[in-house]
């Protein structure tokens, strides 16, 4: 059996991550969920802190990144992943309660792979987040390690 897919979520709502969490298990899942609180959290966590870069504690295969966070935000996070050759290539799919068409276009002007609103789901809370889970890690075919190119 194979470990986990490790999955960052940088999200400072704690009511948010963990409807995420609870998700997760509810889909039954196999992924990891790391939860940054803020954006430099997320950095450290990444290696990419300060910009010299460091060692990273996690090599998710997907991060879910919020754009409205505390320290560092989310634009600057994804311009720092972008920034650097080892995390150029990483899935970021940007996670927002706001559909702002300003923060849709930057966002994809700056890399980002996916733009998602949080939303309701009657069928289950969180659901929108298990299924952009399931996509990113068992449906998408990753670049192979090293051969990614921007």
């Amino acid at each position: 059996m194979s470990p986990p897919v490790p999955i960052l979520m940088v999200e400072d709502d704690p009511d948010d991550a963990d409807v995420a969490i609870r998700a997760l298990r509810r889909a039954s899942l196999d992924a990891s969920l790391e939860i940054a609180r803020d954006g430099q959290e997320a950095l450290e966590m990444l290696g990419l802190e300060p910009e010299e870069g460091g060692s990273p504690r996690i090599r998710p295969r997907v991060i879910f990144l919020d754009l409205k966070l505390p320290r560092v935000d989310g634009f600057e996070v994804l311009r720092r992943l972008r920034a650097r050759s080892e995390t150029a290539s990483l899935p970021v799919i940007v996670v927002s309660s706001s559909d702002d068409e300003e923060d849709v276009r930057r966002s994809y002007a700056m890399g980002a792979n996916s733009f998602l609103v949080k939303r309701f789901d009657p069928r289950g809370a969180g659901l929108w987040f298990a299924e952009a889970v399931r996509y990113w890690t068992q449906l998408n075919q990753p670049p192979p390690a090293g051969g990614a190119t921007r």
